[in-house]
């Protein structure tokens, strides 16, 4: 393949409140799609300021602003609307993928319980970032997040995920013989073992968070590692479904949805989100652009519940560097 585009079918890209989104796309896509995946505000109450460099000028701007978390009735209210609308996207056996911490996360069970039933629930992981603690004199350093997945169905996709060993393990080999399982023997009788250098994923996820020396930082202060990205769309998903993530941030969800050949529809509110994920797929369809045929991605602007807009602003063809520090 020379990279080049598939026109049957147009990622979708979308700026605006991901509520107004949702009422747009399930007039399309009711029952279409396959696996999503949020990551929504953690109702902390904190806004981060993002240092831009663009054009040359050095600007400062909410690049992700916690509307809800100063108010925890408003924030629940908020997820409620949203979660009921994914719920209506969903395939009849897909997954819905929640990435919360400690402030919330107890709280979002509880309506995911009422939304898609107590017996929906598939997992709950916890993400082990080693690498990044949270200072407490007064508690333990906080070290994980906490993921929730359900399911639409009774019946869903779930892959199997390996993982490596910290130490390969000797296993006894076994074959099945009229339907029964016996230790596989040699000529001397002696049973025989295999090494074994993997095992199958649990639901503790030891992943660092990504650091600023990673070729995958884009500084965006919300960014997830692509590593925790690949583990949940291998096991929620196959190739060619259709992923979403509605608080898409820096595109990761996207980014690694593409690079496993998945389709897939982002939005988010922040205009400096989606031009730093459009950046990022710019660079990455270069670089992968003799490997992979890749389908289009059409960039949109919800105005309100009946108007969709196709976006063709300057201001997304500009260069956008994020600077560390305040």
């Amino acid at each position: 393949s020379s990279g080049e585009m598939i026109n049957v079918w147009s990622n979708k890209l979308f700026w605006g409140d991901n509520k107004l989104v949702i009422f747009y796309l399930l007039s399309k896509f009711t029952d279409k799609i396959n696996l999503i995946y949020i990551d929504p505000p953690f109702a902390t109450g904190s806004d981060y300021i993002l240092k831009i460099r663009m054009d040359g000028n050095i600007l400062k701007e909410f690049g992700y602003k916690d509307n809800w978390g100063k108010n925890l009735d408003i924030y629940l209210q908020m997820m409620y609307e949203r979660l009921i609308l994914m719920k209506e996207l969903l395939t009849s056996n897909g997954l819905i993928i929640i990435h919360l911490d400690w402030h919330v996360s107890h709280y979002i069970r509880a309506i995911l319980d009422e939304i898609f039933g107590k017996d929906r629930f598939v997992n709950e992981i916890i993400w082990y970032y080693y690498n990044k603690y949270s200072a407490g004199k007064n508690n333990l350093p906080r070290a994980h997040d906490n993921i929730l997945i359900y399911s639409k169905g009774k019946s869903y996709t779930f892959n199997e995920f390996r993982i490596p060993r910290d130490k390969p393990v000797k296993q006894l080999m076994r074959e099945s013989v009229n339907g029964v399982l016996k230790n596989v023997k040699d000529e001397n009788g002696h049973v025989k073992y295999r090494i074994v250098h993997d095992k199958k994923a649990d639901d503790v996820w030891r992943i660092p968070c990504i650091q600023p020396a990673s070729s995958e930082w884009t500084g965006y202060p919300t960014q997830k590692h692509p590593m925790l990205l690949e583990r949940l769309i291998q096991i929620g998903s196959n190739e060619g479904d259709l992923i979403a993530d509605f608080f898409c941030g820096s595109g990761t969800t996207l980014h690694v949805a593409e690079k496993l050949n998945r389709k897939w529809i982002g939005c988010d509110n922040s205009k400096y989100a989606i031009s730093i994920t459009l950046q990022k797929f710019l660079k990455q369809r270069v670089r992968n652009s003799r490997d992979n045929d890749f389908y289009p991605i059409e960039l949109l602007a919800i105005k309100n519940e009946k108007t969709l807009k196709v976006f063709n602003s300057g201001f997304f063809n500009k260069t956008i560097e994020i600077l560390r520090g305040k």
